[in-house]
């Protein structure tokens, strides 16, 4: 049995064993400690839902996180992979390492309202359209049952929680996994708010992502046009190409963009554009494939 085997083994045995304790500890006294901290981490949902802070920006969500951790017991590491706003909460009495990741960030040019309209709010720039505020109030939550359970039963274990931000475009986790902070643990436990419940033992899609400038010849559009050169018309035509290469890459790759900069004004040809891409496949050698064809660097 090669390394990497053996390591998804012994992560297996982890997992199934600490999910057959848990069922098998499933009576009144866990119910109690999980219910009884209801109305404390619904109030921590709402406030970071309220505050819907974008990535590396999570500044009062992060905090927030970490007092709530601390006042139950939990070792706080703050500025983890010397970003400000990452931090491990961490409860030890020995035994295997259980992780808990925790996303606490929101997506840019949202409205941020309770409705299922498209509405408009004074002063909202961001909201949390991936129901972040409740990933990770409730992974905190998770955190300080399992807590309770291991001082109540006597159990060896450690429970870990990561508090990982700009999930959102930003990579935050890439950093924290960079910087040696998952080398010890034996299992990482990761969910996400959904329409249903259900636990699942499967994968994320890889994703890569770069921004694409182009620099042209600014002049005046109706003037003088023939002094031009358009930037804008490099990213349009770099997107009808990408376009077109959808049909030749595999068709569970996902390729996806958006123009972060075209001009500020019809009139003016622009000299500065920029396009922003994601590439996304499940097996990390198909996406890279698609990173080539694209020409994103590794």
């Amino acid at each position: 049995m090669d390394r990497k085997t053996n390591t998804i083994y012994k992560q297996s045995i982890i997992l199934i064993g600490l999910t057959l304790s848990m069922s098998s500890i499933a009576d009144s006294s866990l119910n109690m400690s999980i219910n009884k901290h209801q109305n404390t981490f619904e109030g921590v949902a709402l406030k970071i839902w309220d505050w819907a802070e974008v990535g590396y920006q999570e500044y009062k969500s992060s905090e927030l996180l970490q007092s709530e951790l601390a006042a139950h017991g939990f070792k706080i590491t703050k500025n983890v992979a010397n970003i400000p706003t990452a931090f491990i909460a961490e409860f030890s009495n020995g035994g295997p390492i259980i992780g808990i990741l925790g996303e606490y960030d929101a997506l840019p040019g949202l409205m941020q309202t309770s409705s299922p309209f498209k509405e408009e709010k004074d002063g909202a720039t961001s909201g949390h359209a991936c129901g972040h505020h409740m990933f990770g109030a409730a992974s905190a939550w998770a955190a300080v049952a399992v807590k309770e359970w291991l001082v109540r039963s006597k159990t060896k274990g450690t429970i870990r929680f990561y508090g990982t931000p700009a999930e959102e475009g930003g990579s935050g986790k890439v950093y924290m996994v960079r910087a040696g902070l998952f080398d010890d643990v034996d299992a990482v436990l990761h969910w996400h708010p959904s329409s249903s419940n259900a636990a699942n033992a499967e994968s994320s899609n890889s994703n890569k992502s770069a921004k694409f400038k182009f620099s042209g010849i600014s002049a005046h559009a109706a003037g003088s046009p023939h002094k031009g050169r358009s930037a804008l018309d490099g990213v349009e035509a770099m997107n009808m190409m990408v376009n077109m290469m959808r049909e030749h890459i595999p068709q569970e790759s996902r390729i996806h963009y958006v123009i972060t900069k075209g001009g500020l004004a019809p009139n003016v040809v622009p000299d500065v554009a920029e396009v922003y891409y994601y590439v996304r496949h499940s097996i990390i050698e198909r996406y890279i494939c698609a990173n080539f064809d694209l020409h994103i660097p590794m």
